[in-house]
């Protein structure tokens, strides 16, 4: 969908539908009551007659023929005037948006002349992501109508250029975003780890502030990845380590902050085998990698002045004769040793070796997303993901980007009480705990890789997949992270 910005009045611009927003109570902004009276009060008349009540999400369409140029008015409902936020902007223009293009319009128009970036940001993402869909292994698509340009109208040529410039950045982030979604829907079989690293490896070559380096098995096991490499050693699809690195114009004065994902294509939990449910969803315990994929491909076009370098390992867990076993020990790329005691709670061992890794950056803050817990989803269902880490500013910036995108987060406590469940008779730590407080056992056991940087960790485990589905978050793949992180490091300080 094009997005295009112009001066222009609501009433005559030629397209198929415009939009007007009402509020609970009846109330109309200025917008909306230019649009009520050239139609003759027909949207006052809607409103006391209670058709439509301004609820948020709510959309009725009035046919319109005198008055205004376009056939379609689309009355947004938007809640409460005096409640109104960002999440309401990208929630109503979702919903709105859908209902138009249900009806077979192709292009629409808003008017946008106060709205300040934040906001237009809001309706960007919410237009843009409520029209999402993951159809591309369907045969029955081609009849399906999409809406081919949305157009923001403002007063004069200021008010276009500063509403241009907020609107190419929203589109990158939700872009991002739909990457994000793109790759974690795929199929393991159409998204084995070469082919994640294939797609980092397109995304360096069309942007030219990005480098990517793949690390393959042949040298993981030269660096000592040996607990990612025992992960990967019971399928046939050969791991590898993914270095995506974004540089400003002065990298030399710049901060470094790395971003750690998960990147498992596949997990059918190893020898620890999953029941046949719970591997169904398994080709997306890898929205972390792909959230950290889709941040460096939004950063890269709107520049901020930071260092970021964006790991990922990628691998499948699968089992078979050669695959790791209960019980094996191995060495992590940190030097510190592991038991292994079930097999399917490898992500937290492929971060484990990342983590490590991440010292040689001498980075200002690491921050890894990870599918990593099923508890995290009891504990917090699928609206916020847990955060946790050593440094409290850290998790503090991170909370606040998440407030800002509604990619919100809850804190637990990372007590080192919890590092009581995962001591090893045989080894330096073990990879599971006593069977509580599974979320935090995971953040504690990585914990022990962390090693002289302020760190975070995020279980994106239930809002990486949102299954009911809502005005812009789809039934699937969220996208989970990438508006969450483009901001904060937008905001970035060590202050």
């Amino acid at each position: 969908m094009k997005i295009s910005v112009q001066i222009g009045d609501l009433r005559t611009i030629e397209v198929d539908a415009i939009c007007c927003p009402t509020f609970e109570g009846k109330e109309l902004d200025d917008i909306s009551k230019i649009i009520d009276r050239s139609t003759n009060g027909q949207i006052s008349r809607l409103l006391t007659l209670g058709d439509h009540t301004g609820k948020i999400k709510q959309s009725t369409i009035l046919y319109n023929s005198e008055g205004i140029t376009s056939s379609r008015v689309c009355l947004v409902g938007l809640g409460k005037l005096k409640q109104l936020n960002l999440e309401s902007i990208r929630q109503a223009t979702a919903s709105a948006l859908r209902k138009i293009q249900e009806l077979g319009c192709k292009t629409v128009a808003c008017f946008v002349p106060e709205a300040s970036a934040d906001q237009v940001q809001a309706l960007i993402i919410g237009a843009k992501l409520g029209l999402y869909q993951f159809n591309q292994y369907q045969t029955n698509t081609d009849t399906e109508t999409s809406i081919e340009e949305l157009c923001l109208l403002v007063n004069n040529e200021s008010e276009r250029e500063r509403v241009e410039k907020t609107v190419r950045k929203a589109e990158a982030i939700a872009d991002g975003t739909l990457f994000a979604r793109d790759l974690t829907n795929q199929p393991a079989n159409r998204l084995t780890p070469t082919d994640l690293a294939n797609e980092a490896q397109n995304l360096a070559a069309t942007n030219d502030c990005l480098e990517c380096q793949i690390f393959d098995q042949v040298e993981l096991a030269k660096k000592g990845f040996n607990a990612l490499l025992g992960v990967a050693q019971g399928g046939p699809q050969e791991p590898n380590l993914i270095q995506l690195t974004y540089k400003p114009e002065s990298p030399s004065k710049t901060e470094t902050v790395v971003l750690v994902g998960k990147g498992i294509t596949f997990d059918s939990g190893g020898l620890s085998l999953k029941s046949g449910t719970g591997m169904m969803t398994m080709k997306s315990d890898m929205a972390g990698a792909a959230a950290v994929m889709a941040t460096l491909q939004v950063i890269s076009q709107i520049r901020p002045n930071l260092t970021v370098i964006g790991l990922i390992a990628a691998t499948e867990n699968m089992p078979s004769g050669t695959a790791q076993k209960p019980g094996d020990v191995v060495k992590s790329f940190g030097g510190k040793t592991i038991e292994i005691l079930n097999t399917d709670a490898e992500g937290r061992l492929v971060l484990a070796d990342v983590l490590g890794y991440a010292k040689n950056f001498e980075p200002k803050a690491v921050v890894d997303l990870a599918t990593l817990t099923g508890a995290v989803v009891t504990a917090l269902g699928r609206y916020a993901a847990g955060i946790m880490g050593t440094n409290q500013q850290l998790i503090d910036q991170l909370i606040v980007a998440g407030e800002a995108t509604h990619e919100r987060l809850w804190q637990l406590p990372l007590f080192d009480d919890y590092d009581d469940s995962i001591k090893s008779d045989i080894a330096d730590v073990k990879n599971i705990g006593d069977g509580t407080a599974g979320a935090i056992i995971g953040g504690a056991f990585l914990k022990h890789f962390v090693d002289g940087y302020a760190w975070a960790h995020i279980d994106i485990g239930g809002a990486s997949d949102y299954q009911k589905g809502s005005a812009y978050l789809p039934k699937s793949a969220s996208g989970y992270g990438v508006r969450l992180l483009t901001r904060f490091l937008c905001d970035f300080t060590t202050d």
